[in-house]
């Protein structure tokens, strides 16, 4: 996704003058939290969205922050679902709740956060970490259901496409 939006920021700037904004703020070496994570570094632009439209107008209704996370997982997972079955359509792909799952399951590592984070030993401990520790940690919570989310991608050939259109460096063994 950053490869992408960095591509398409700066054919956007050359041909309208504009100045854009990264829409990807460096989750994979950055991020100390999975709220981090999502809140913060992931997709910001869409992160802006089911904030304003989704979160927001749920933690109103219920008065309840852990309302409106879990319902902007829901939306998020809907729209993959949606995109997926698009994107896959001529495939044969059949719609098998992979997004909703991948996007549940990270609801309730943000409820875990919630829950435990708090905690003055677990505050503790994770102060005496390593930011880069942290930030490995953080990405190993979403290696149970990471295939999930990438799988129908990698079996159709999307990265493959991808790296015609974006120069890559391919390193083959001998």
């Amino acid at each position: 996704l950053k490869q992408s939006t960095v591509g398409v920021s700066l054919l956007y700037s050359l041909v309208f003058g504009y100045e854009t904004e990264d829409v990807v703020l460096s989750p994979m070496t950055k991020s100390q939290s999975p709220s981090e994570f999502w809140g913060r570094q992931w997709n910001v632009a869409v992160h802006l969205g089911l904030k304003n439209g989704v979160f927001k107008p749920i933690r109103y209704l219920t008065n309840s922050k852990l309302m409106g996370v879990l319902a902007a997982f829901v939306v998020s997972g809907i729209i993959h679902e949606y995109v997926n079955l698009v994107i896959f359509s001529r495939t044969g792909i059949e719609f098998k709740w992979k997004y909703m799952i991948f996007f549940g399951y990270n609801a309730c590592l943000l409820f875990a956060e919630h829950t435990f984070g708090s905690i003055e030993i677990v505050q503790n401990i994770v102060s005496k970490l390593p930011k880069p520790l942290i930030t490995a940690l953080v990405l190993c919570t979403a290696l149970p259901v990471a295939h999930l989310f990438t799988g129908d991608w990698i079996v159709h050939g999307y990265f493959d496409a991808v790296m015609y259109a974006e120069p890559t460096i391919r390193c083959r063994s001998l």
